[in-house]
């Protein structure tokens, strides 16, 4: 801020002493009749380039050329001293014209923002400087009189002497050689110049064309004009077109920036009625097509696109990859945050880009828009994941169920009906009684094997010890029965609700059963349950071979782990690494009434 505000006062100053020696140089022309025609002419052509600057010194992107807008109405008022009958005051005007001339040719290139953006321009601006380097700033130093007639030169044939020939008599290579070349290379020049404006001109977006429009019409006729005056002037000195043209480019600098500032009312003319517009038709919550279709029209930008931020970049509605606009393209991304955090962007006309009323409104309004539909997004994902787990605990219980039913049948149920038939033959009448007792024992071994069956199957479905003893104990009878090494770390505990409970013992079952599957012979595994900060957490580590997560099928133990977890509001944490085994640690968190429900 303190940077801006000096050079604010600096632009201003340099204003007020332009303006102050524009009115006291004229004293110096003593011969001139006309003194506040000359004075009027140099406020004009000094005091509304400065003017008009400093209007763009604070607005972006035109800060940088409104600087070189001040600094070049400046350089103006050097090149008026021209009028002086002095000859160091009217050599110093000549030689700065040619200064003022090349600055000029920088100043139309770079705007609007004041740099050379484009390798073309960059070439343009640096041939014009080398032209006027070389072939017409060294002739100050070798020429007897400067050539007229010149813009703010009015002397004709009775023009002071050249105060800074250097040499005894003007070599002849300038009027033979140099003088024609230069010339022609500046013509050449202008014509180049005159093809970028019309190329950028065309080029231009409909908004970009708004403030570019009229300076560069002015700069192209600017051109135009110096051209046929350096080609008239070398053909046909005494020419009527002449003196004409002579004027017109004397006043190029101030109608240029007056093109310039009728650009920039333009433009604030535009972005007033596209507030208006914009606060029109956003009166009520828009989807994201409408806010789009409203932001579009509001600002006259049909190619507007709303974009949604995702890890690796940005997304459109329909979910395509959309890259970043690239520097130059005509287009750029203004991201929209809420807070601190971004919820998505508009790629827009680059004509924009600086213009904070666009990027406060629109990003304002594209922010509430863009966080609705970024929660409602959340919340259907967080239903569609429900729906899907739900699903999955569905298939689980009716996959449960037909194995019970397959055990049962295959198992229990077989041996019970083997022993019911065995039953009635050792009960037919006439049976031997040692026989018969034989058949009695091997019938009381058979009853043994169905127990260990029904023993077996409801152990599976639900351990009663886990219900009537705890977690502890529960896991750590089922360690005695793991097909794999398995040790059981469990701080006391308290009774939780049954499916805070059942939902750990499952779990590390699971994970033990996946340890034996998949982790190798080898393997070994750690159970760790404790109670910390209201919370039961436990751990179930192997040090089996581990696996990559990304290969991982989804519907597996991994999942059905998630899904138990999740449904008792926990969260669950897997990590594996091939050939460094598989840690799974997962945190419940207990309600108020969790920790006594067993015991109410």
């Amino acid at each position: 801020m303190r940077s801006v505000r000096r050079e604010v006062i600096v632009g201003i100053g340099t204003a007020v002493a332009v303006g102050a020696v524009s009115v006291l140089v004229p004293v110096s022309a003593a011969s001139s009749t006309t003194l506040a025609l000359e004075t009027a002419a140099r406020a004009i052509a000094v005091g509304i380039p400065v003017a008009v600057g400093l209007v763009a010194w604070r607005r972006p992107p035109f800060e940088r050329f409104g600087r070189l807008l001040v600094a070049t109405g400046a350089a103006v008022l050097l090149v008026t001293l021209a009028r002086s009958d002095d000859a160091v005051l009217y050599s110093t005007g000549r030689v700065v014209d040619w200064g003022v001339e090349a600055g000029l040719i920088y100043l139309i290139l770079a705007f609007p923002s004041g740099r050379l953006a484009q390798q073309v321009d960059r070439a343009l601006a640096t041939t014009a400087v080398l032209l006027v380097g070389l072939l017409f700033l060294p002739t100050a130093l070798l020429v007897e009189t400067y050539p007229t007639p010149a813009a703010w030169a009015t002397c004709g044939p009775d023009c002071p002497r050249n105060a800074f020939m250097a040499v005894t008599h003007e070599p002849s290579v300038i009027d033979q050689f140099v003088t024609p070349v230069r010339v022609l290379l500046a013509i050449a020049l202008f014509v180049a110049i005159i093809a970028r404006l019309a190329h950028r001109v065309r080029g231009a977006t409909r908004l970009g064309r708004r403030t570019l429009t009229p300076l560069l019409a002015v700069a192209m006729a600017w051109a135009s004009a110096l051209g046929l005056f350096l080609g008239v002037r070398m053909a046909w000195p005494g020419s009527v077109l002449v003196e004409g043209v002579v004027w017109l480019i004397a006043f190029t600098v101030p109608a240029m920036a007056v093109a310039f500032l009728i650009g920039l009312v333009r433009w604030w003319a535009y972005v007033g009625a596209s507030l208006r517009r914009l606060a029109a038709g956003l009166r009520s919550p828009l989807a994201p097509e409408d806010l789009r279709s409203a932001l579009a029209g509001a600002f006259e930008d049909p190619s507007l696109e709303v974009v949604y931020r995702v890890a690796d970049g940005w997304v459109d509605g329909d979910g395509r990859t959309r890259a970043a606009p690239a520097p130059g393209s005509g287009r750029c991304l203004t991201e929209v945050a809420n807070g601190d955090r971004i919820v998505g962007g508009l790629i827009h006309d680059a004509a924009l880009r600086y213009e904070r009323a666009f990027s406060d409104a629109a990003a304002s309004f594209a922010a509430q828009t863009l966080e609705s539909h970024r929660l409602a997004a959340d919340t259907d994902l967080l239903l569609r994941e429900v729906h899907e787990s739900r699903a999955r605990i569905a298939a689980g219980a009716d996959n449960e169920r037909r194995r019970i039913e397959r055990d049962i049948h295959e198992g229990a149920q077989q041996r019970l009906l083997s022993l019911r038939i065995r039953l009635d033959v050792a009960g037919r009448p006439g049976q031997d009684p040692a026989a018969a007792a034989v058949a009695l024992r091997d019938l009381a071994d058979e009853v043994d094997a169905a127990i260990d069956d029904v023993h077996s199957l409801a152990r599976g479905t639900y351990p009663y010890v886990l219900t009537d003893q705890g977690l502890a104990a529960a896991l750590a009878l089922a360690a005695g029965d793991a097909p794999v090494p398995t040790t059981v770390i469990a701080q006391p505990l308290r009774r939780h609700a049954a499916e805070i409970e059942n939902a750990v013992y499952f779990c590390c079952l699971e994970a033990v059963q996946n340890a034996a599957q998949h982790a190798g012979h080898a393997a070994a595994v750690r159970i760790t349950v404790a109670e910390r900060d209201d919370s039961v957490c436990f751990d179930v580590q192997d040090d089996g071979s581990g696996f990559e997560l990304d290969a991982v099928r989804a519907g597996g133990g991994l999942t059905n782990i998630r899904d138990r977890v999740a449904a008792v509001r926990g969260r669950v944490t897997i990590e594996s690494t091939p050939g460094r085994g598989t840690h799974i640690s997962a945190t419940i968190p207990l309600s108020p009434t969790h920790a006594t429900a067993r015991e109410a």
